[in-house]
């Protein structure tokens, strides 16, 4: 068995989806650190360069390469958090954005004074800031879903410690400073979409949403009576899956035109223990795993209105963060 088989790059010329691994090293095996690959954390691109976080043992570190996975170079040791006695973690979410890596980090709560740790790190310099110090509130936890980076923004949970409910931040990523917090919001909503100064969202108990932040109105674009969503937004269309309620005995895929007019709705069915996950969206296809994690099926997107599970020819390319 491969030891390294969920941590390999792999890579599928535009318009196919057979993934083949990113290595070139003759008579390589793919099954330790020296493949070229091999990245365990997180993978991006930017100008002509892959990215990924790879785990140094006492370090995270943020490392280029070329595009075929050759050259690898260490760019900056990700920043450590220090818990009151001294030791340190790492940890947390990594998003790509734009030249920058954005890395949500986990606080240490051991300290009376933590916050939500948020850093901007240049991807080909490693010039690092940290972001939105000012305004995350003391005792915010580290959220570990809901987070989603678009526009220039950063849209994100700020749970607080043994609170029952949250509030939702939009934080400029140029300025590094939150402008905009929903209060109360519903755990069960969508994460936030910037789309030319619109945000498109599901919002719990009532639908997906629109809303406009030069006049700060909010519009219901598709009444929903489901208990929660996850929801992509492309160019083109709009596809999620909902649950109706909070057992998850069922799932339900959609697609939507971009004029919110339905154009396809099915049943799940459940692959081996679980309902198929929803996890990357392009022009190309729709990618879902059967784990949360493994991608294992596609649906075409040029033929929503069926929303066949189509199985991969390699059912083992890894879902990076």
């Amino acid at each position: 068995m491969n030891p390294l088989r969920d941590y390999l790059i792999r890579f599928a010329e535009p318009g196919s989806h057979d993934f083949h691994i990113l290595c070139n090293k003759p008579e390589c095996k793919h099954e330790d650190t020296n493949c070229n690959a091999y990245m365990d954390i997180a993978l991006g691109y930017y100008n002509g360069h892959l990215y990924g976080v790879q785990d140094n043992n006492q370090e995270f570190t943020l490392i280029q390469m070329d595009m075929d996975a050759t050259n690898h170079r260490e760019i900056v040791d990700l920043p450590k958090q220090f818990e009151p006695n001294g030791t340190n973690h790492l940890g947390g979410s990594y998003f790509f954005d734009n030249g920058f890596l954005i890395y949500v980090a986990m606080p240490p709560q051991a300290d009376p004074d933590y916050a939500l740790p948020v850093y901007k790190i240049q991807l080909e310099t490693g010039a690092t800031t940290r972001l939105f110090q000012e305004d995350i509130p003391l005792h915010t936890e580290w959220p570990s879903e809901d987070v989603s980076v678009s526009n220039g923004y950063l849209y994100f949970p700020l749970p607080q410690a043994n609170a029952e409910k949250r509030a939702y931040a939009e934080g400029n990523l140029e300025t590094g400073r939150i402008e905009r917090v929903f209060e109360d919001w519903d755990e069960m909503s969508s994460q936030i979409v910037n789309l030319d100064g619109v945000l498109h969202y599901f919002r719990a108990g009532v639908g997906l949403c629109e809303y406009d932040k030069a006049t700060n109105q909010e519009s219901v674009k598709f009444p929903m009576d489901v208990y929660c969503a996850e929801v992509s937004y492309t160019k083109d269309y709009i596809f999620m899956r909902t649950s109706d309620s909070k057992e998850f005995t069922q799932r339900t895929l959609w697609a939507l035109d971009r004029d919110y007019q339905l154009l396809g709705k099915v049943e799940q069915e459940r692959i081996g223990l679980y309902f198929p996950f929803l996890e990357y969206t392009t022009a190309n296809a729709i990618y879902l795993s059967a784990d949360g994690g493994t991608i294992t099926h596609y649906i075409d997107p040029h033929h929503l209105d069926r929303l066949e599970l189509i199985q991969l020819v390699d059912p083992t390319a890894r879902s990076h963060g």
